[in-house]
This record gives structure tokens, C-alpha cells and sequence, in this order.
């Protein structure tokens, strides 16, 4: 199984369950991809944030086109907290939206409109 996992406001807003997460996924035999919508050649500057939180992972990718990326790569699943990224994905790729505050409202206990697809969420 193929894992991918978007790093900022999802592994950085839960670094210690994606921690646990990955590295058991990777124990299990998944293949864990870290995605992210970061600005090309700063892989290195990601790697040390990685080693940083502990996130157990087989490779980076970086790029705007998380969906073709997903696509090409054959990804089982994907853990992302943008709607932009996963809302045209087939139905056989799971996805794991993770709340923040700009796409939940923690008050009142529900997912909000989200600016970048127009659509309610």
C-alpha cells in the first residue's frame, strides 16, 4: 500500500501522531511519500524538518500537482488538510482530511467553506 502525507498544517499541526503513524505504516510495509506544496529545490530544508519530527517516510515529493503525483505513483491513500488536492481524486484513493482553523470551525463543530474550491466542505 501507498501512503502520502502532506507536511505543512498536517504533519506539522499533528507531529506526534504522524510520527507514530508513519513509522508504523512503514513497519507494515506501506510505502510512505511526504507531499508538499513547497517551493522546488528546498528538499533539503524539508529532509531536516522531517528528521526533525521523527517522520519515518521512503520518499519527498514536492509539487503543485499533488493530484497527477498521486495518480502516477498509483497512492493508496492520502492524508492532506486542503480541499484543492484531493476533491478530484477516484473514489479508490482514500482520503484523510485533517482539520485546521481555516477549514474547521471548532466552536460551533464543523467543516467550513473553503476559499480556494468555492464549495462547502
Amino acid at each position: 500500500m501507498k501512503i502520502a502525507v502532506d507536511l505543512d498544517a498536517t504533519i506539522t499541526a499533528y507531529p506526534g501522531v504522524f510520527e507514530v503513524l508513519t513509522a508504523a505504516m512503514a513497519k507494515a510495509g506501506c510505502r510512505v511519500y511526504v507531499v508538499t506544496d513547497r517551493i522546488p529545490g528546498s528538499e533539503e530544508q524539508v529532509i531536516r524538518m522531517l528528521e526533525e519530527l521523527r517522520i519515518s517516510y521512503h520518499d519527498l515529493k514536492i509539487t503543485r500537482d499533488k493530484k497527477q503525483f498521486i495518480l502516477e505513483e498509483g497512492i493508496d491513500v492520502l492524508f492532506d488538510d486542503t480541499d484543492e488536492y484531493f476533491v478530484e481524486l477516484p473514489e479508490h484513493v482514500a482520503v484523510f482530511k485533517v482539520r485546521e482553523h481555516y477549514n474547521f470551525d471548532f466552536k460551533q463543530s464543523k467543516w467550513l467553506y473553503t476559499e480556494k474550491t468555492g464549495r462547502k466542505v
